[in-house]
């Protein structure tokens, strides 16, 4: 995502390299807080020392874990097109020096599952979508289980508990405007934990971090169960390389790249597919009859052998999908 000197870039989009995609502050559940603090390697220091900074300001600072600041959280939702691009919404834990994630080895749901381009396209995006709901709803599960466990008091717990969505009103307080912790309500928020907030995210960690996956489906429930169904599904899409019998073009965004070639955007920005303009020019040949018979049309009129490769290509990239009325082959 990033340009390189010299290369062509034909209008495509790309990050600003003070950032690459290290423009999103994401939540901590309180278990990975811990194992964050934990981590006494050398090469963790400088993102431990991110996550202590964290802890020190307050902002978000609760049992839970560590939330996403509420002045970030409305500039990121009301930037159109910032992400990538806008150095002032870089991450505290990224590390400018060596352009990495200084909290790598423990990051959350969220970025342990994104990345601006895939292998199999929209396919991709499918399958590590469902796998993040997944893991941010076995870290609803959990953060729930370590804060039971823990117990900072019925009050403080309640408080968690009544807690609204970080983006559920957009109204914020004078200390959130001031990014600024408000003592009194950290104190009700830790209840006997307060001033051992560290102590309660290692704690966390120890809870957590030795259980199996049948101890996890066991503590998180149904929600977990259910959460899984789709990972399952869209990984074995991924694993497959079938085609449907019938395809269609989808709506996309075509832009001529000089005379000889088309950039098709459809399931991203970040990741149009590139093909050749007579390619382009014969697509209109799926149009819902089947595959075998819209191949030998484009082999008839245009004079192309388009590879089965190909068409699960444009498949895998939303640019021919399926016939909703007809079945996989």
């Amino acid at each position: 995502m990033l340009a390189q000197p010299g290369s062509r870039t034909d209008g495509d989009l790309f990050f600003d390299p003070r950032s690459k995609c290290c423009t999103y502050v994401p939540s901590l559940p309180n278990f990975l807080v811990g194992r964050i603090l934990r981590d006494r390697s050398p090469e963790s220091a400088a993102g431990r020392a991110s996550v202590e900074a964290r802890i020190e300001a307050g902002v978000g600072v609760t049992p839970a874990g560590l939330a996403q600041p509420p002045v970030y959280g409305l500039r990121y939702r009301s930037a159109a097109d910032a992400f990538g691009r806008s150095v002032a919404l870089r991450c505290p834990h990224y590390l400018a020096d060596t352009g990495t994630c200084g909290i790598w080895r423990h990051r959350e749901a969220a970025c342990a599952t994104w990345f601006c381009k895939y292998d199999r396209g929209a396919v991709g995006l499918r399958f590590w979508t469902a796998l993040r709901r997944l893991l941010e709803s076995i870290e609803r599960s959990l953060v729930a289980h370590c804060v039971l466990a823990l117990d900072p008091g019925v009050g403080a717990i309640e408080r968690l508990v009544a807690s609204p969505r970080p983006d559920a009103d957009p109204r914020l307080s004078a200390t959130d405007l001031d990014e600024v912790a408000d003592a009194h309500r950290q104190r009700l928020a830790w209840g006997r934990y307060a001033g051992r907030e560290r102590e309660f995210y290692e704690a966390s960690a120890r809870l957590v971090e030795n259980l199996t996956w049948s101890e996890v489906t066991r503590l998180t429930g149904a929600e977990v169960r259910l959460a899984a169904t789709p990972v399952k599904a869209t990984y074995d899409a991924l694993r497959s390389d079938a085609l449907p019998s019938r395809l269609r073009v989808a709506p996309v965004e075509i832009t001529p790249l000089g005379a000889d070639r088309l950039r098709m955007t459809s399931y991203r920005a970040y990741d149009p597919l590139v093909i050749p303009k007579a390619l382009g020019d014969a697509l209109h040949h799926f149009d819902g009859r089947p595959t075998r018979s819209a191949l030998a049309a484009i082999a008839r009129d245009n004079g192309l052998d388009v590879e089965r490769a190909v068409v699960r290509r444009l498949v895998d990239f939303d640019v021919l999908i399926e016939d909703p009325a007809e079945p996989s082959e």
